[in-house]
């Protein structure tokens, strides 16, 4: 009986568990990047804080996609918005159009059986990044803001449009 119990309670729960697809991040050497600098921090902190936040970021587009389904992403190349300045005595990052965020990257998006459904290399970049809209509660209170945009503008375009 408790058996049975225990069954009809996973049956009544498993519709409302996530069904999603997987994301596989990989980093080239950050050393190598166009700009990931730090402005205000140590370097090993300011790389993971970038890694973690954006990575954060990929894997929650992946809950978009199909259940079984695997995107793998290998990021190659960055540069954040914005640049590093000298004032005074500190070091500041200044937003300005000129300093526009750019990706390279290769992924390959593979279903649950195993095939290959796209692959290919990209460079993508957001040179009217500061005219656009945030969304009220999108990224609210986070850092690398336009990077995460615009990738999430690439992804919906490229990726998440297969399913549809």
């Amino acid at each position: 009986m408790r058996y049975l119990k225990s069954a009809v309670i996973a049956l009544l729960i498993s519709p409302l568990m996530a069904v999603a697809g997987e994301v596989k991040v990989s980093w080239a050497e950050f050393d190598d990047f166009i700009d990931v600098r730090p402005a205000s921090e140590t370097k090993s902190a300011f790389y993971k804080r970038v890694k973690t936040s954006l990575e954060k970021s990929f894997i929650e587009l992946g809950e978009k996609l199909p259940d079984g389904t695997v995107f793998e992403l290998r990021v190659s190349d960055l540069d954040l918005a914005g640049d590093i300045r000298y004032g005074g005595t500190r070091e500041y990052r200044l937003v300005e159009r000129l300093y526009y965020p750019k990706m390279k990257f290769d992924y390959q998006l593979v279903n649950a059986e195993g095939k290959i459904l796209k692959e290919g290399s990209e460079s993508i970049k957001d040179m009217g990044f500061l005219d656009r809209l945030r969304r009220p509660s999108q990224y609210r209170n986070e850092g690398f803001f336009y990077e995460k945009l615009m990738f999430e503008n690439w992804f919906e375009e490229n990726i998440e449009a297969q399913f549809k």
